[in-house]
């Protein structure tokens, strides 16, 4: 009786996260540079921290991509380590951007990332898990880079606080999805991860269809 409760609300839980995901297409598209502090910078710590916790969940393709990150942990060898690999490459990439350091083409590569990795999720047959990893760390160079844009300017203790904060809830977002993974049953897992990776397809298509109009048709 236990397993066949405990199969059932692992099923209305699969359904419940792929429906919310799949909610997600439904918001509008944001730019590069997501602010939570109406576009001003933040001039507190406590102000650099909430903006900090914000930005990547604001910031659909950004949210997108840490949760494939995270389910791709989920059915890997190499487990968290993908997604710290990935937390700790964006803090550099924010501060390649906070020290001047130029990044080409990153709307492109980070709206790539996240069609990327969707596609990742949905093949039965992924590379191993090196591969990655250093994909996850390559495409956290160019996302942190993003989150850099949004407190260029601020002073030290705020900027220190919201590397703090994005740090914290990518880390938490990713750990969810890591541990949601983990917990699917065998026979579910692969289907799932078909499903949740076909939906980040999709905003990761729709995020490079919208920066490729805006590069090569410019208003």
């Amino acid at each position: 009786m236990k397993s066949i409760t405990a199969g059932f609300s692992r099923k209305l839980l699969g359904r419940g996260i792929g429906g919310a995901i799949a909610a997600l297409l439904l918001l509008p598209l944001p730019s590069l540079a997501h602010h939570a502090m109406g576009g001003e910078l933040p001039t507190s710590p406590i102000e650099g921290f909430v903006s900090g916790l914000a930005h990547p969940v604001i910031g659909l393709d950004h949210l997108a991509f840490v949760v494939a990150v995270g389910l791709l942990a989920a059915v890997s060898a190499w487990g968290i380590v993908i997604p710290m690999v990935f937390v700790l490459a964006a803090m550099a990439g924010a501060g390649l951007h906070l020290t001047g350091v130029t990044l080409p083409a990153a709307e492109l590569v980070i709206s790539g990332s996240v069609l990327g990795f969707g596609v990742l999720l949905a093949l039965r047959d992924r590379p191993q898990s090196i591969v990655i990893t250093g994909l996850a760390a390559l495409a956290g160079l160019f996302h942190g880079y993003a989150y850099g844009e949004a407190i260029f300017g601020a002073g030290a203790m705020p900027l220190a606080a919201y590397l703090a904060g994005f740090t914290t809830v990518q880390m938490g977002i990713a750990m969810a999805a890591f541990f949601f993974g983990r917990q699917l049953k065998q026979g579910s897992t692969a289907l799932f991860m078909q499903r949740a990776g076909l939906v980040i397809c999709g905003i990761g298509a729709a995020f490079l269809a919208t920066t490729l109009v805006n590069t090569l048709l410019p208003v």
